[in-house]
């Protein structure tokens, strides 16, 4: 058997990154996700569309504590309330996955007046590391997403891509065999996205990834993240519209998930025969616009098939 041969057996071999079976999500006694089944494919999975809650029970840390909680989003602590959830082979619920995931949460609070080293050190030694290494653990962890040079400097006086990349180097110090990354290129243009995503190459080569994407376009970083995915998940409404390949719905420049009562069968049909491609079923769609479509499309053949439109969410969005 050659190396190679050997490498793809033993990748085989490998439990899901991302498994979920009949997976129930609640934040605090607010049901937020419900009935979540899929499992991922490859070693890169990327999130996009309702994933507070996902995320919240996977970093392991309250809603309220993030910098960039919007207006109505939930602010308690998200929790495996029914079936399994398992990252890497390990179940969630139980939070036995943090042993092997290292997280970077959304900008949540920092100690502005520390050093950019001293913050990724006491992460590390938070995590289990040893005392005497957190210091060389730091710089390394700093270099590897291009702040080497900022190691001391105080954690106020850094841009925001830098704190971004400063989560990323808290959430890798300790080497974990997995990372979850939470939007870590959200408001983020032109070379402060071009910083951000060279460090988020940096931390997840060699390693599963979980990243996730507020808003996804098929140009620039984002599209990036895409195109270097093997498995997409998408949430809305509190439940899966989408999980497989990327490419199965992204051949399209623009994809909404679409939220209806009633008639799906009749909207799935309209939307068809319009020249649209749809996946998902139930009440949730997934719908892609060939080239010269626009929203009109979607809203005529819920017209025609007389199905309430709840929600129109736009998922990969074209542009850069």
């Amino acid at each position: 058997m050659s190396v190679i041969e050997e490498a793809i057996e033993e990748r085989e071999a490998l439990p899901p990154l991302f498994e979920a079976h009949e997976v129930r999500i609640a934040v605090d006694d607010v049901v937020a996700i419900e009935g979540l089944t899929c499992a991922t494919h490859g070693d890169r999975l990327l999130c996009t569309g309702e994933t507070q809650a996902l995320l919240g029970v996977l970093l392991g840390v309250p809603l309220a504590a993030r910098g960039r909680r919007g207006a109505g989003e939930p602010e308690g602590e998200a929790r495996v309330v029914a079936g399994t959830l398992r990252l890497a082979g390990r179940e969630v619920g139980r939070a036995a996955h943090r042993s092997i995931a290292g997280g970077a949460m959304l900008d949540p609070p920092l100690p502005v007046a520390w050093t950019a080293e001293a913050y990724v050190s006491w992460s590390a030694k938070l995590g289990g590391g040893p005392a005497r290494a957190g210091r060389d653990l730091a710089r390394a962890a700093l270099t590897k997403v291009g702040l080497g040079h900022a190691a001391l400097r105080q954690i106020g006086g850094l841009s925001l891509h830098e704190r971004r990349a400063l989560g990323l180097a808290a959430a890798v110090a300790l080497s974990p065999a997995v990372v979850v990354l939470e939007d870590p290129l959200s408001g983020l243009d032109g070379s402060a996205a071009a910083f951000v995503m060279a460090a988020v190459a940096a931390v997840t080569e060699g390693r599963q990834a979980l990243i996730s994407v507020g808003h996804l376009r098929m140009s620039g970083a984002t599209g990036a993240l895409l195109q270097g995915a093997t498995d997409l998940l998408v949430l809305a409404e509190g439940a899966l519209v989408f999980a497989g390949a990327p490419a199965e719905v992204s051949e399209g420049r623009r994809v909404y998930a679409l939220v209806t009562r009633g008639q799906v069968e009749r909207l799935r049909e309209a939307l068809e025969g319009r020249g649209l491609g749809v996946r998902g079923g139930t009440t949730r769609l997934l719908v892609t616009l060939r080239e010269g479509m626009t929203t009109r499309d979607i809203v005529a053949a819920a017209a025609e098939a007389r199905a309430p439109l709840l929600e129109m969410v736009p998922v990969i969005q074209g542009g850069s």
